[in-house]
């Protein structure tokens, strides 16, 4: 996605979350428990996270902007993460990953096994995957790591990375 697009996607759904919204309609059906949504100051933060990392600027500034959009938490963030996995730069491909795996969300889940399994991504990307799934402690984070250790398709070095990671899982639980 071009970032003058993205960033227009963001600044829209910016403008919708800060506008007033219209006073609820008295109705005869009980009330429900309110949604939690994210401040506009939340929203700004996350929508200057994304633009920092996907405008063209120097490797260093879009990495730190990566590693921003980490410290902010907001599980928003991911899909924009798993983009910029595809980022020709090795080191954006890796602060984007590093990303990634300090979120503990389903879809960071998915992201990470979808790095591991995917034929194009280096190596290095993959056992960086492998070892940020760990973090996930789910079963289906286990059983990703358990299915590489024995996936044909991967290389050595990746099915012996997830091997390691397999015992190191088993060794947290003991």
């Amino acid at each position: 996605m071009r970032p003058v697009l993205l960033a227009g996607l963001l600044l829209a759904t910016a403008a919708r979350a800060q506008a007033p919204t219209p006073p609820p309609l008295a109705s005869a059906a009980p009330a429900t428990e309110p949604v939690a949504s994210a401040s506009p100051s939340d929203d700004t933060a996350l929508l200057r996270g994304l633009l920092g990392a996907v405008k063209p600027a120097p490797e260093e500034i879009r990495a730190m902007a990566i590693e921003d959009l980490a410290l902010l938490g907001d599980a928003r963030a991911l899909d924009a993460l798993a983009v910029l996995l595809w980022d020709p730069n090795p080191r954006i491909q890796q602060a984007a990953l590093r990303a990634v795996t300090l979120f503990q969300h389903a879809r960071a889940e998915e992201i990470l096994a979808n790095v591991v399994r995917h034929p194009r991504l280096p190596d290095a990307l993959k056992i960086q995957a492998l070892n940020g799934l760990i973090f996930q402690r789910t079963p289906t984070a286990r059983r990703a790591v358990q299915d590489a250790a024995v996936d044909a398709r991967l290389t050595s070095g990746v099915q012996n990375a997830a091997r390691t990671v397999v015992s190191q899982w088993d060794a947290v639980r003991r």
